[in-house]
């Protein structure tokens, strides 16, 4: 596509009737999810997956030219400048001060017997600490009750929640369980084609 035909593609794009489009989609998606099967409910998750990374590539390209345009206006200064949209959109962009941090390979025990009691003058100590992975067996293993007590008192105990990750482009159920004629199964439905059935 040639950046003419790019350009007439961007300027006949409606942005009111995409985000209508969109937002009615995804209150249709939200309702029949509501009672769908777990099966069809992992069939829209996966559509939804790859749709939103690919929303997140398109709209980090996005940021990538509303950041430039914005330390154009600034003129590389710190500070916040309002972009406006050619309808009713708008973007914030906020320039942060720079900041400074210890490159990693950094000799710090070093400098500290070079700068002796002045190190804490230049730089700030943050300490941190958590469990052993071994700590409920290495506590257990303490004969002071009391000893104990404070141990298991100064943790508690963060359940995890599992990780849900999809994908359109799965091998087929027989190709998993070891089929040799088994093939790679590619799924291009559209959205309402992947609803039809809810």
């Amino acid at each position: 596509m040639s950046k003419a035909e790019a350009h007439d593609k961007t300027q006949s794009f409606d942005t009111r009737v995409a985000h209508q489009v969109l937002l009615d989609g995804l209150d249709n998606i939200e309702a029949a999810m509501k009672e769908a099967s777990i099966e069809r409910k992992v069939e829209v998750g996966s559509v939804l997956w790859e749709l939103g990374d690919r929303v997140k590539k398109v709209l980090d390209g996005i940021k990538s030219d509303v950041r430039k345009e914005a330390v154009k206006e600034l003129g590389g200064t710190v500070g916040n400048t309002l972009l406006d949209g050619e309808d009713m959109g708008a973007a914030m962009v906020t320039i942060p001060s720079a900041t400074l941090k210890i490159p990693k390979g950094t000799d710090i025990e070093g400098i500290k017997k070079a700068l002796g009691s002045r190190f804490s003058f230049f730089f700030e100590e943050i300490v941190t600490h958590k469990p052993h992975k071994e700590f409920e067996g290495r506590v257990e293993q303490v004969g002071d009750a009391l000893e104990q007590k404070i141990l298991f008192d100064s943790v508690e105990r963060q359940e995890m929640t599992p990780r849900v990750s999809f994908r359109r482009d799965r091998a087929s159920r027989r190709s998993q369980t070891g089929s040799d004629d088994a093939a790679k199964q590619v799924n291009e439905n559209a959205l309402d084609d992947v609803l039809a059935k809810s």
